[in-house]
């Protein structure tokens, strides 16, 4: 097992224009807050719902601690903005709170959503799960 300090959910909120930026954003990420837990974490890709901004969920640590309650596990929020490189403002306890609530039905370290039938949402692309945050 890695060392690491646990398990966490990281989200990284950022304008649409980047979403085909996925990979540069989570390097980014990882090279300033961290070294990547290589094959460790699990990235979904949210589409936006009537917004300009998507988000990227981390789940890191996922497969070292393949079962953790949600609602216990630490979050951190991240505004992303590209100048020359990604650049990330750590957002306060209430967008984690948010954002915690938002990511109830996101099931940690997969592909899929709490609901197997969900009316109305369907995933960007293979791999990441429905669309869950409204900005």
């Amino acid at each position: 097992m890695e060392s690491n300090t646990g398990p966490k959910r990281v989200v990284l909120r950022f304008n649409v224009q980047y979403e085909q930026e996925e990979a540069a954003i989570n390097k980014q990420f990882f090279a300033l807050f961290g070294p990547e837990p290589k094959n460790n974490f699990y990235s979904h890709l949210m589409a936006p719902n009537e917004s300009s901004k998507m988000h990227i969920v981390l789940d890191i640590y996922c497969k070292s601690y393949p079962r953790v309650d949600n609602s216990k596990i630490p979050y951190e929020v991240f505004k992303v903005k590209k100048k020359d490189e990604f650049e990330f403002e750590k957002l306060n306890s209430s967008a984690c709170q948010y954002a915690r609530a938002r990511c109830e039905r996101i099931k940690w370290g997969t592909n899929r959503s709490q609901s197997e039938e969900l009316v109305g949402d369907r995933a960007l692309h293979a791999g990441h799960s429905p669309s869950t945050f409204v900005s």
